[in-house]
């Protein structure tokens, strides 16, 4: 969904929400969103400080007296957390050793990343830490009183009218929700669900589930002032730590094309991917959200930025992978190998060429696939 203010400029559904019985998506379809969700716990957190119920340079134990590793506590900031550079690490080995029912509420997860030793001095850097927005989650409760989903439901999606949110579980029956797909890596042609790769059901790290609609009135709340002061909207889209394309803030990326500043955050999983950005001097919003592979939503990302901030060398580098990819398939290794060598001096392709090797071997075409891994191996020389 692409918007300019209030008016809808292009809308789309493709695909299927239900591939067993062939539902097609529709633009109301409830999507995973993954740490797209992130925005969420930070907005909620940021209104606490602008309350004066947080200070995000406090140590969080003073609001979480009894974490259990209260030495870690003593050291780390709501305003680290926000930004992944607590070192607090993440928890997907850990959560895989049990049933994902053994998940669902925010406490649930401090066991698997209480007794984990910092990964780095706080501050120090970058270290993406689905484990520190649980405890962002965990100082909300503590706070408010109130469940996590309960609170995010009570003061963003409820105020703003966004009745297609929520963090549902996934053996609830939630009309309009899409189910996420991965291709079978062992047989062309064949689809799993996600479901059993899924966390049961979303919370402060995200995998609540949206849609278009809703993402687009989020993103476009944040840019009005409807759920930030403009100064704590300032400082929370502030890019902190580059991540190559964008820049880390408070729980928020800002991304800058052709001198053009976006402002939002992306989510992906096994059968998830999706982002939502506000292009702040264009008026436009984009959501986008898909239930499939990555490969679907990388094409979209750059056609977006192509069409309203115009190519630059993210997605120049994406058009020379996917140019190179498609010749050794469909040609020959040689021909792929032409266009690497006549690319412009400095452009480096993108890293497009496993998951297009994997749709090749997908569709039936083990060896056009063995071709694109041939130019992988020219183009991504092991370090």
């Amino acid at each position: 969904m692409l918007k300019r203010g209030d008016q809808v400029v292009y809308q789309r559904a493709v695909g299927q929400a239900d591939r067993v019985f062939g539902v097609a998506n529709r633009i109301a379809a409830r999507f995973n969103v993954a740490s797209i969700g992130k925005m969420f716990t930070a907005t909620a957190i940021l209104r606490l400080a602008e309350q004066g119920r947080v200070d995000l340079d406090a140590p969080v134990l003073r609001y979480l007296p009894d974490y259990p590793a209260p030495a870690i506590a003593g050291r780390i900031t709501a305003r680290q957390l926000l930004s992944h550079s607590s070192g607090i690490g993440n928890y997907w080995e850990a959560i895989a050793q049990k049933p994902s029912q053994a998940f669902v509420e925010t406490r649930d997860f401090l066991p698997l990343i209480a007794d984990q030793p910092l990964e780095f001095t706080p501050g120090e850097r970058f270290g993406y830490s689905n484990g520190g927005y649980v405890i962002l989650g965990l100082i909300v409760e503590a706070l408010t009183g109130e469940v996590y989903a309960d609170h995010i439901r009570r003061t963003i999606f409820e105020p703003l009218g966004m009745s297609g949110s929520g963090d549902w579980p996934l053996d609830l029956v939630v009309p309009n929700r899409a189910d996420g797909y991965t291709r079978d890596e062992a047989v062309p042609g064949a689809w799993r669900n996600n479901l059993f790769v899924n966390q049961f059901r979303g919370g402060p790290a995200g995998g609540g589930y949206s849609t278009v609609e809703d993402l687009s009135t989020f993103i476009a709340a944040l840019g009005d002032g409807r759920l930030l002061s403009p100064q704590m909207r300032a400082t929370a889209t502030a890019g902190l730590f580059d991540r190559g394309r964008g820049r880390y803030g408070l729980g928020f990326v800002e991304e800058t094309v052709n001198g053009h500043r976006m402002v939002g955050n992306t989510g992906g999983h096994f059968g998830i991917a999706g982002e939502v950005w506000g292009y702040q001097n264009l008026g436009y919003t984009f959501a986008m959200l898909s239930n499939g592979e990555v490969d679907g939503y990388w094409a979209m990302n750059v056609a977006a930025k192509d069409i309203l901030c115009g190519p630059g060398p993210a997605t120049d580098a994406y058009h020379l992978g996917m140019a190179m990819a498609v010749a050794a398939r469909d040609v020959s290794v040689g021909a792929a190998r032409t266009l690497f060598d006549t690319r412009p001096q400095g452009l480096k392709p993108s890293s497009v060429f496993e998951v297009e090797a994997a749709k090749a071997r997908h569709r039936g075409n083990p060896a056009g696939a063995d071709r694109i891994m041939a130019i992988a191996a020219i183009a991504e020389p092991p370090t």
